[in-house]
């Protein structure tokens, strides 16, 4: 039986924060691919959008992966510990992404023009407190 405390129900709001954060950093990418794909100069753009969300994609993977293998395993005591673990490894993710995008950004106008469109509707500030 798993028991619920504060500790546990905080790491578990820090958890769908993050998660929504990089469902979020996905469509965007996803919509991002689409856009600069309409333009055949801007499609070194959107393979470099691609290999990001590739990135993204393997790496929730595997550390999804990881964090169910290690639920199974890990004592009681240690399981706070370990969901804190996955958080601070997603919330790491999520700020590699930002980086890329902020760096794609800095570096195409088109893409960048794209980005200031969307008026902060899908893209949000990483800057999430986590403990």
């Amino acid at each position: 039986m798993k028991t619920i405390t504060y500790d546990s129900l905080r790491a578990e709001h820090a958890w769908m924060i993050v998660s929504d954060q990089l469902q979020q950093r996905n469509n965007m990418l996803a919509k991002g691919i689409a856009y600069m794909e309409r333009n055949p100069t801007e499609l070194p753009m959107a393979s470099r959008l691609m290999m990001l969300r590739y990135h993204l994609k393997m790496s929730l993977r595997q550390l999804t992966q990881e964090a169910r293998k290690n639920a199974q395993t890990v004592e009681h005591a240690d399981r706070l510990h370990q969901q804190w673990l996955h958080v601070h490894q997603l919330f790491f993710l999520l700020r590699q992404i930002d980086t890329e995008l902020n760096r794609a950004t800095d570096e195409n106008g088109t893409f960048r023009s794209w980005i200031d469109s969307l008026g902060g509707r899908v893209y949000r500030s990483a800057l999430v407190h986590l403990n």
